[in-house]
């Protein structure tokens, strides 16, 4: 198969993997033992890509974001809880698992550039048969900024020893987008995860192609 890209570089929730349902269950999880009701799954999808913090927030009282211990003790109960059952529930998206060896078969260099922290990310993907072909993991305590900084991208430019043209970035959110275009790369936005739930309007992303499908995704990649 032809492909004009050396890598393809992909964030990880809402791209790779279907984490939300641990998330989820993480954020209500601590909800409870701080003495706050559980929430709508729905409700608690619209911040997922926003990390533990702003999901926190859904569940607990405005007027208390400044006494309830959000960044400290609520977020550490939510890390450790999320850490223990990292894959419960996480699957990949159907169709990834054989992207990614085809990409591997055809000597494409993939790399994960995610939001995540470093050892949560390592830990998830660990647990998938693709991640054994993984050329590099970036989170976001791996650099000085993360995603919509383009460091990370460059950073795996760099380690892979590739320029921006021969790269591809593949995420679900704006900031994914907006750190591939800062980056030079080109860039597809993913409609099958949590991104729009957040940032509705895909067509304003600025992303080299739109993917609706893993199957659209492949055709992008080999064209």
């Amino acid at each position: 198969m032809n492909t004009k890209y050396k890598a393809i570089l992909f964030d990880l929730d809402g791209t790779l993997l279907d984490t939300a349902p641990d998330l989820i269950q993480a954020c209500n999880y601590t909800l409870n033992r701080f003495g706050y009701p559980s929430l709508d799954e729905k409700i608690i999808r619209t911040k997922v890509t926003a990390g533990m913090r702003e999901m926190l927030k859904l569940g607990v009282p405005e007027d208390k974001w400044d006494t309830a211990r959000i960044d400290t003790d609520m977020r550490k109960c939510f890390a450790d809880f999320y850490t223990e059952h990292i894959c419960d529930k996480t699957k990949e998206f159907s169709g990834m698992d054989s992207l990614m060896e085809e990409l591997h078969k055809n000597r494409i260099m993939t790399a994960v550039i995610t939001n995540k922290y470093y050892d949560m990310a390592k830990k998830v993907l660990s647990k998938f048969n693709f991640s054994k072909n993984l050329e590099l993991i970036l989170g976001c305590d791996s650099l000085t900024h993360s995603k919509p900084h383009p460091e990370p991208i460059l950073k795996a430019l760099e380690l892979l020893n590739i320029s921006a043209k021969d790269a591809l970035y593949v995420g679900d959110h704006l900031n994914d987008i907006k750190a591939s275009i800062a980056a030079k790369t080109d860039s597809v936005a993913v409609l099958w995860g949590y991104g729009q739930n957040e940032c509705p309007d895909i067509d304003t992303w600025g992303a080299t192609y739109k993917a609706d499908s893993i199957e659209d995704l492949k055709n992008i990649i080999f064209c």
